[in-house]
């Protein structure tokens, strides 16, 4: 029940915070260091591509660290992280562009300001 609560409550906040068109992802602060921009999102800008890494991809590493060297630290193997991190990996997923890491740099300028987000439909790209 805990995994379960955590996870629909990671769910929720990266639906409300992730999402471009949403109030509180405009009003983020930028981190940005020459070509890499580490906050809000995290790209890397190279020869007028953009490689943009989605918070699912990084989620799934941080899963399968917890699932596997994690064993005996208890902290790691907490249903509630695990529900959290579980959350934000199925709500990433949900967006068109969830398995495009590489953008053109004017295409992704208008992807970051109109992205379509399809609930459900992401299991349609799974199965």
């Amino acid at each position: 029940m805990e995994a379960f609560l955590s996870g629909l409550v990671s769910f929720l906040l990266f639906h409300l915070t992730s999402r471009p068109k949403s109030k509180i992802n405009k009003k983020y602060p930028s981190l940005k260091f020459r070509r890499f921009e580490l906050f809000p999102r995290i790209n890397f800008e190279a020869k007028n591509k953009i490689f943009h890494i989605h918070h699912w991809m990084y989620l799934a590493p941080i899963l399968l660290i917890t699932q596997t060297v994690g064993r005996g630290i208890h902290f790691l193997q907490s249903d509630v992280l695990n529900g959290f991190i579980i959350g934000g990996i199925l709500q990433g997923l949900m967006y068109e562009d969830s398995f495009k890491f590489i953008h053109h740099t004017k295409e992704y300028k208008d992807k970051i300001t109109s992205t379509t987000y399809h609930g459900f439909r992401f299991l349609k790209k799974i199965f």
